[in-house]
């Protein structure tokens, strides 16, 4: 590293040149720039997959199934903007970044993947030709306060009794609480390393201990897009779109408490 006083005074014999500042990049965060992220470049989504389902076999993405975002999906505050993919066997993974807490998010959820699987079926075919469904949910939130050393969950049919025994692997859940995960030296190197990306990746020095070269990759490719300029509007405006949202629920919280106090007021006089 150069010192202060190398840096104030360049040799003459040698041509300065300014350095371009550094483009910025966009949040992967951002649920819509996580869509489109990983729709485009379905090897790192491959990856992402791989890495949160290490104890399985590793998948390779055939297909992207719904890769269009609708105009309206980015002012809605309900719409939760999954990649829904096939693997090569035919093997459908729901994929997520969930920014918000919903209060029916576990039945959502447990249709979605639910609905995945009946679609599989055209008239004529019989129930051997399913392939699993499978939900992938990175949460912004903690899900199960009262297990803070566990963030990674696997859910699947199991028997109440006997949980060892399990009804085949048709239906299955992926959850990662992204606040606890980053915090478990415990998981997987690439795991990790996508959860640093997705919480971080706009900490330059968070992202240069990253090694692990598919998040490497996605760094380079957010920076590219972000000379997008449609898709940079429209990140900001999908970002402004749940901060509303936000404000909007404070609103009726404050607008709550305010009904109850008059009618505690009420009540006491």
């Amino acid at each position: 590293m150069h010192s202060p006083d190398i840096l104030s005074q360049p040799n003459p014999a040698t041509k300065t040149q300014a350095t371009a500042p550094k483009a910025p990049s966009l949040s992967l965060y951002n649920d819509l720039v996580f869509k489109t992220l990983f729709s485009r470049y379905p090897q790192l989504l491959a990856d992402l997959i791989n890495s949160i389902r290490h104890h399985a076999a590793p998948v390779t993405v055939e297909r992207i199934l719904n890769p269009t975002i609708l105009p309206q999906d980015l002012a809605s505050k309900e719409i939760v903007l999954d990649i829904l993919v096939q693997d090569a066997d035919g093997q459908r993974f729901g994929v997520e970044m969930q920014l918000r807490r919903l209060r029916h998010w576990v039945q959502r959820n447990v249709y979605g993947i639910a609905r995945s699987l009946a679609e599989q079926l055209v008239v004529g075919q019989d129930y051997r030709h399913l392939q699993p469904s499978i939900g992938i949910s990175l949460l912004a939130h903690n899900l199960f306060t009262d297990y803070p050393d566990k963030a990674d969950w696997h859910f699947t049919l199991r028997d109440t009794h006997a949980p060892t025994v399990q009804l085949g692997e048709a239906l299955q859940m992926h959850i990662i609480e992204l606040p606890k995960a980053e915090k478990l030296s415990t998981l997987p190197a690439p795991l990790l390393a996508w959860i640093t990306c997705l919480l971080h990746n706009l900490d330059e020095a968070a992202m240069n201990e990253i090694t692990h070269p598919p998040v490497r990759e996605a760094l380079s490719h957010l920076e590219t897009m972000y000379s997008d300029e449609e898709l940079r509007l429209a990140a900001e405006r999908r970002e402004l779109a749940l901060i509303d949202a936000e404000d909007a629920l404070d609103q009726a919280r404050y607008e709550g408490e305010q009904k109850g106090e008059k009618k505690a007021t009420a009540r006491a006089s």
